[in-house]
């Protein structure tokens, strides 16, 4: 008990600290962007905000990520470190914190915000269905199951945090959008960045993890399927889809740019 007690007190100190930093970035932005006359719209300066607080929490949990693997590398399943169980109270609290902050930013995007709460939320899940499913998932299905899970496999634990490497550059396509750069070198230069750490890190760690499982115990992929419990599968496929469908939007958007066609918002899918 006094471990869930010390977890929840965690993730409520770490959602907290996420929408502090969320808050402080847009003022920061905001008095900066005043102080050079730029003109950026707080829509704009709000996304960005969130752009920021991602890539500090892709950056904690990529190393949290990289010394769990390194640590339980020399064996998947039994090799424990604390930090797999602990940081995912802190990731928890992220995607919650995540969820309300894309709501904050879908609101500041709208030419007339809907006078009813139902109909604002309506608004927003409409419009970023598959990304507010995938925080919930995360959050309350996910989360849960890197705490509750007897202390085995830390090693696959650190892995799904690695997943995160991908985020800086990810975020970093918004901010170079959001200040009118999309034509420019570096915008293209992150792009090809974007898209090889996303495919490793969100696609191809996942038949790695079993490769790694395999490896171990001297079985193919297709034997680790069968032998792991139908939940880890079923969980890993909940989180791969998405990835999938996603670096598909990202090489999409990289054909059009290679052939000169402007990249619009919905192809981003930035806000």
């Amino acid at each position: 008990m006094n471990r869930v007690v010390a977890g929840c007190a965690l993730c409520s100190a770490s959602g907290l600290l996420w929408m502090g930093l969320f808050r402080l970035s847009n003022h920061l932005m905001t008095q900066l962007f005043k102080a050079k006359k730029w003109s950026v719209s707080a829509h704009h300066i709000m996304n960005m905000s969130e752009a920021i607080v991602s890539s500090l929490q892709a950056v904690a949990s990529s190393a949290c990520g990289v010394v769990v693997v390194v640590s339980c590398r020399h064996d998947v399943m039994k090799a424990v470190h604390p930090l797999a169980s602990w940081y995912a109270w802190v990731a928890g609290s992220y995607f919650i914190y995540d969820a309300i902050a894309m709501y904050q930013v879908h609101l500041a995007s709208l030419a007339e915000v809907p006078k009813r709460f139902t109909d604002r939320v309506c608004s927003y899940l409409r419009r970023r269905t598959l990304l507010v499913l995938h925080h919930v998932v995360v959050a309350f299905v996910l989360v849960p199951v890197l705490v509750y899970r007897s202390g085995l496999g830390d090693f696959f634990v650190g892995c799904f945090y690695c997943v995160e490497l991908s985020g800086p550059f990810t975020n970093m396509r918004v901010v170079l959008s959001r200040l009118g750069l999309k034509t420019s070198r570096w915008y293209s230069v992150n792009g090809l960045l974007m898209i090889t750490s996303f495919a490793l890190c969100r696609v191809a760690v996942f038949p790695y993890m079993y490769f790694a499982y395999g490896t171990q115990y001297d079985l193919s992929i297709l034997q680790v399927v069968r032998k792991i419990p139908v939940h880890c599968n079923l969980g890993s496929l909940m989180v791969l889809l998405p990835q999938v469908h996603w670096l598909r939007l990202m090489l999409l958007g990289a054909f059009k740019v290679s052939r000169g066609t402007p990249i619009t918002e919905a192809d981003e899918k930035i806000d």
